[in-house]
């Protein structure tokens, strides 16, 4: 019976977060194995690397432009019927992929369906789905979901050794079943909406308990009473700075100087010299610096948002500098500083950039205002593959594109700052 309260030894709830987990490792990872893949289809195709790039900037485009439908489905359908059509065209993306000889092919499978299956199965359903489970410990379960995302980047090596023992074709098609092969029971036989569901309450406390909850949301203390009193929608938050500075910093951060960085960092890695496993191999200690960042960022509950970032980015922009400085394969260490400089600052950024817009903006219809900042990542997540490679054909190398990304990561931090989500809701200190 849904109104009959069960018993678990775990609650049920972390089940849900574990399926997360695994979710982003697999979805995301999908996504960026194709850093690995790239220079397998530049060798094989001959194409410019701004064009071949444009592979995973219209994967990111669909992903973005799809959120608002996701969470329609989600609302109407479900999360477990969303998530399952998710992950039934992610996979059939990935298949269809490893049949790709023209450009266009790829738009279709890895970009149209890779695209849109990923943001079916991923963080708008999960995001939405753990909020109903969760209230005192939500961000430990994010966190955790998060890890998850960082795990993506630990699959580098093992993608690099299945296009060196079947090509590139094949990996894609292994991608796919194990996909969906994982996913989709996964997904429907421990995903739930809610908590009542399985005749349970949120964070598994007891029915009377659960109505005494709202205290526990937030310790922070409210600084601008007139800004936090107002029902946030969207056609209140476009109005102001603080929306298009937060837009600024997804656009900046999240999107163009991430993605000209993981869409690139493989080919150039390959191109100083160094080998595609051990590249892969290197590179992949940023998913798990991203894990280890992630559960540092909750230091930003105590010395506030902006100083947060502000670390993360030093920390990052640091490591890109010394991506600039390597001419070849003779000190390797220079590659695993960058690889863990940017995991720990990406880490520390992405769950305090996500406070800090649920800072400034918050109310009962605040979700549509929310998906429209993450647009920004969208438009320049798209822009970001596209313009590394596009630089990389106009001057020979990647120089230029890495004083883009450390240049967009300044402007992201600075952006934040102005924003300045400490004017609004800060902790309060003893």
């Amino acid at each position: 019976m849904a109104n009959k309260k069960k018993d678990y030894a775990i609650f049920y709830g972390w089940y849900i977060a574990f399926v997360g987990t695994i979710a982003y490792a697999l979805g995301y990872g999908a996504r960026y194995s194709f850093s690995v893949i790239f220079p397998s289809l530049l060798e094989e195709f001959k194409w410019p690397r701004d064009l071949t790039a444009t592979m995973l900037s219209v994967h990111i485009l669909v992903y973005g432009f799809t959120a608002p439908l996701t969470g329609y489905l989600v609302d109407r359908t479900g999360p477990r019927r969303t998530m399952v059509l998710g992950a039934v065209l992610l996979s059939l993306g990935l298949i269809l992929s490893c049949f790709g000889n023209e450009f266009w092919h790829f738009w279709i499978s890895f970009g149209l369906l890779a695209g849109t299956g990923l943001c079916l199965m991923g963080s708008v359903p999960f995001t939405t789905v753990i909020r109903n489970w969760f209230e005192k410990k939500r961000g430990l379960a994010f966190s955790l979901i998060f890890a998850g995302s960082g795990g993506a980047f630990a699959f580098y090596p093992v993608i690099a050794w299945l296009i060196e023992r079947s090509g590139w074709r094949n990996t894609f098609l292994i991608e796919g079943f194990i996909l969906g092969g994982v996913m989709i029971p996964l997904v429907i036989l421990i995903v739930r909406y809610h908590p009542r569901d399985k005749g349970l309450f949120r964070d598994g406390l007891a029915g009377g308990q659960e109505s005494f909850s709202a205290p526990l949301k937030s310790d922070l203390k409210i600084m601008d009473h007139e800004w936090a009193a107002v029902d946030w929608t969207f056609a209140k938050a476009i109005k102001t700075s603080r929306f298009w500075l937060l837009a600024l910093t997804t656009f900046s951060m999240w999107g163009i100087m991430q993605h000209i960085l993981v869409a690139h960092q493989v080919a150039f890695a390959i191109d100083v010299g160094y080998s595609k496993i051990f590249a892969s191999f290197v590179l992949s200690l940023s998913g798990i610096m991203f894990a280890v960042g992630s559960l540092a960022s909750l230091i930003s509950d105590r010395i506030g948002r902006e100083i947060t970032i502000t670390i993360g980015s030093v920390i990052g922009i640091s490591g890109i500098i010394v991506l600039t400085m390597i001419h070849d394969a003779s000190r390797p260490w220079m590659l695993y500083y960058y690889a863990i400089s940017m995991g720990v600052s990406n880490g520390l950024c992405a769950p305090t950039i996500a406070a800090s817009v649920t800072d400034i903006f918050q109310g009962p219809r605040v979700g549509f205002t929310i998906g429209a900042i993450w647009v920004g990542f969208a438009f320049g997540g798209a822009i970001g593959p596209w313009l590394g490679g596009w630089l990389f054909e106009l001057t020979g190398n990647y120089h230029l594109a890495f004083i883009v990304a450390i240049i967009l990561f300044a402007v992201a931090c600075l952006a934040i700052w102005l924003a300045a989500p400490r004017k609004v809701r800060a902790r309060p200190r003893f």
